[in-house]
C-alpha cells in the first residue's frame, strides 16, 4: 500500500520484537536484582545452620538436617560438592563462599559450601514442576501396585493393559534393563522413591516407581503438555498485536488514500490544471487541507484568469488609441495644409493623454488588486468627511446635483480607512455622473451591527443579468460608450476591493429614482477611547 505502509509496519514490527526479546530475556536483565533478593532472603537462614553445623561433628550433620526438615516445609539438603552440575562461573563461586542460585525445573535453588568442607547447603524456593508430578503420582502408583499384587506376576502385563485403558496417558511395566537412567537415578528406585525424568528440548515427562514385589518399574507417561501461563501470553500478545495492526490499518488506510488523492491534486495543479480540486470526505481528517487546498487553487485560477482577462483588454484600450496616432502620424506626414497639422499635432496629444490616463489607471488597479494592505483604521467624523468627497465631485458640475444625508442615532463616528473608503466613494460618485441625469444622493446610514453608505442616481440604471459583472475589472456593460462616458471599467472593481478589504462587500440594485443604486457595507469595529 505503499512506502507510509511499509514503514509503518516496519516500526511496528521493531517494536514487537523488541517487546518479545524483551520478554524472553527478562531473566537475564532482573538476575542482579533476583540476586540480591535471595540474599538478602536467605543469608540469615544460611548463617544459623552453617553455625549450627559447625558446633556439630560432621558424622552428626544428617541427622541435623533431619530434624530441620521436620514440620513438612521445603526440604533443606547436604550435597557433596563434586556431584553438583552446576556451570563453572557458579561453582568458582560457590568454592569462594559464595551462594548460588540456579533453576531447577522451574524452581529456584539456592547453594551456599558449609565453611571450607566438601558439603554443600542446598535449599529450594518453591516447589519444582517434578516435585508436583512426584507428589500427584504416589496415589497412582499406590492404586497400580494394589491391582497387581491380587494377579500372578505372568499375568501383571495384561493387568497393566487393562489397567491403561483408564488413563488418558500411557502406562507402561518395563524392567531395569530398558530403562533410559542413569545409575543414581536406579538408585532411587531401588530405595523406593520415585523417580521424575523431563526432557525439556522435547516437552516430554515421565515418572518411575518400581513395583514392591519383583524387578519390575511402573512406568507413566508421556503426558500432553498443558497450556501453561507463558505460552497463553505469547497468544495474547499475538492477538493483540494482530488487533493492534488490524486498528492501525483501519486508521491509516483511509489517511494514505486521502493523501494519495491530495497528491494527484498537486500534481494536476503542477501540471497546469488549474481546475483540477481535491475532493475527499467531509469526515477525513485531511478535510480542513483539501478544503484550504481547494480554496488556494480557486484563488489562483482566478487571479491566473483575472491576468489574462487584464492582459486582453489592456491589449484592446491600447490599440484603439494606438491605431489613431498612427493614423495622425501618417496624415501629418503626408499634410501640407498648416491647419490640418496642428489638428492631428493635436489629436495626437490627446491620444497620448489617453494612453497616460490608461496606464495610470493600470497601475492603481495593479495595486488594489495585489494582497490586502495593512489598513489603519481611524475614527473618523462621518459628517466633514463625506461633505469633503461630495464637494470635491461636485466642482465643475452646473447641471447635477448632489445630495448627501446621515442617519442613525447621535451618529457622529465611524471607524474605517478614511482614505481608502474616500476613494471608494469618490469612485462611486465619478461612475453616477456618467449616467445621471440631474441628480445623486449619497446616504451614510448606521444600520444596527453595520455601516451603509448608498449611492444613488437617476440614470439609466443598470439591468439585472448584468448587476455581478459589473464589478469585473475593465467590463463596460454597453460597449458603444466611449471613454468619455464608459471609463476603462476599472472604478468599480476598486470600489469592490476596498469593501472586501473593510470584510465588507458592494452590491447594486434600482434606486428609488429608476437609476441605480450601489451600497456598500461592512461590520461595525470597536472604536478605541482616545
Amino acid at each position: 500500500m505503499g512506502r507510509l505502509f511499509i514503514k509503518f509496519y516496519s516500526l511496528f514490527i521493531f517494536v514487537v520484537a523488541v517487546y518479545f526479546f524483551s520478554v524472553v530475556n527478562l531473566d537475564n536483565f532482573l538476575e542482579d536484582t533476583v540476586r540480591g533478593y535471595l540474599q538478602n532472603t536467605t543469608r540469615g537462614s544460611f548463617a544459623l545452620l552453617e553455625n549450627r553445623l559447625l558446633n556439630v561433628p560432621e558424622k552428626d550433620w544428617p541427622d541435623l538436617v533431619s530434624r530441620i526438615n521436620a514440620g513438612g516445609g521445603y526440604p533443606v539438603e547436604l550435597q557433596v560438592m563434586t556431584a553438583l552440575s552446576l556451570a563453572p562461573d557458579k561453582m568458582d563461586r560457590l568454592i569462594a563462599g559464595d551462594m548460588v542460585y540456579t533453576d531447577i525445573d522451574d524452581a529456584i535453588h539456592c547453594y551456599k559450601r558449609v565453611a571450607e568442607s566438601q558439603w554443600v547447603i542446598r535449599f529450594p524456593f518453591g516447589q519444582s514442576s517434578a516435585d508436583d508430578g512426584k507428589r500427584l503420582s504416589k496415589s497412582t502408583f499406590n492404586l497400580i501396585e494394589m491391582a497387581l499384587s491380587e494377579e500372578e506376576k505372568g499375568q501383571w502385563p495384561g493387568v497393566i493393559r487393562r489397567v491403561a485403558k483408564a488413563f488418558s496417558f500411557p502406562v507402561i511395566l518395563e524392567d531395569y534393563k530398558s530403562l533410559p537412567l542413569s545409575s543414581n537415578e536406579v538408585d532411587v528406585l531401588r530405595e523406593g522413591d520415585i523417580v521424575a525424568q523431563i526432557f525439556d528440548d522435547k516437552g516430554a515427562q515421565f515418572f518411575y516407581h518400581q513395583v514392591k514385589e519383583g524387578p519390575f518399574v511402573i512406568r507413566l507417561g508421556p503426558f500432553d503438555e498443558p497450556l501453561t501461563l507463558s505460552y497463553l501470553q505469547s497468544i495474547m500478545m499475538f492477538f493483540l498485536s494482530a488487533l493492534v495492526a488490524l486498528a492501525v490499518l483501519f486508521w491509516v488506510f483511509p489517511l494514505w488514500r486521502d493523501l494519495k488523492l491530495m497528491t494527484s491534486a498537486t500534481n494536476a495543479f503542477g501540471r497546469g490544471d488549474f481546475s483540477f480540486r481535491a475532493k475527499l470526505r467531509k469526515r477525513s481528517v485531511l478535510s480542513l487541507l483539501a478544503k484550504n487546498f481547494n480554496a488556494m487553487a480557486e484563488k489562483i485560477q482566478q487571479l491566473i484568469s483575472s491576468h489574462k482577462e487584464l492582459t486582453n483588454a489592456v491589449s484592446h484600450e491600447l490599440r484603439t488609441p494606438l491605431a489613431r496616432l498612427r493614423f495622425s502620424m501618417e496624415m501629418l506626414a503626408s499634410s501640407v495644409d498648416e491647419k490640418d497639422r496642428l489638428r492631428y499635432l493635436e489629436s495626437m496629444n490627446n491620444d497620448v493623454d489617453e494612453l497616460d490616463k490608461l496606464v495610470g489607471e493600470l497601475l492603481t488597479y495593479a495595486r488594489f488588486d495585489r494582497v490586502k494592505p495593512e489598513l489603519i483604521f481611524k475614527r473618523q467624523k462621518v459628517h466633514p468627511w463625506l461633505k469633503k468627497i461630495v464637494d470635491q465631485a461636485s466642482v465643475g458640475e452646473n447641471t447635477l446635483t448632489i445630495d448627501f444625508d446621515i442617519f442613525g442615532h447621535d451618529l457622529r463616528y465611524a471607524y474605517f480607512e478614511p482614505k481608502l473608503m474616500g476613494r471608494a466613494v469618490g469612485n462611486l460618485l465619478q461612475n453616477a455622473k456618467r449616467y445621471a441625469h440631474s441628480w445623486i444622493g449619497v446616504f451614510f446610514i448606521d444600520d444596527k451591527d453595520q455601516y451603509r453608505i448608498i449611492v444613488d442616481d437617476d440614470g439609466p440604471g443598470v439591468p439585472e443579468n448584468d448587476r455581478n459583472k459589473i464589478f469585473e475589472a475593465f467590463k463596460r456593460l454597453d460597449p458603444s460608450r466611449g471613454r468619455d462616458t464608459g471609463g476603462y471599467g476599472l472604478g468599480l472593481s476598486i470600489v469592490q476591493r476596498i469593501c472586501q478589504w473593510h470584510d465588507g462587500d458592494v452590491q447594486v440594485e434600482r434606486s428609488s429614482q429608476g437609476g441605480a443604486r450601489f451600497i456598500m457595507t461592512w461590520k461595525k469595529l470597536t472604536i478605541p477611547n482616545k
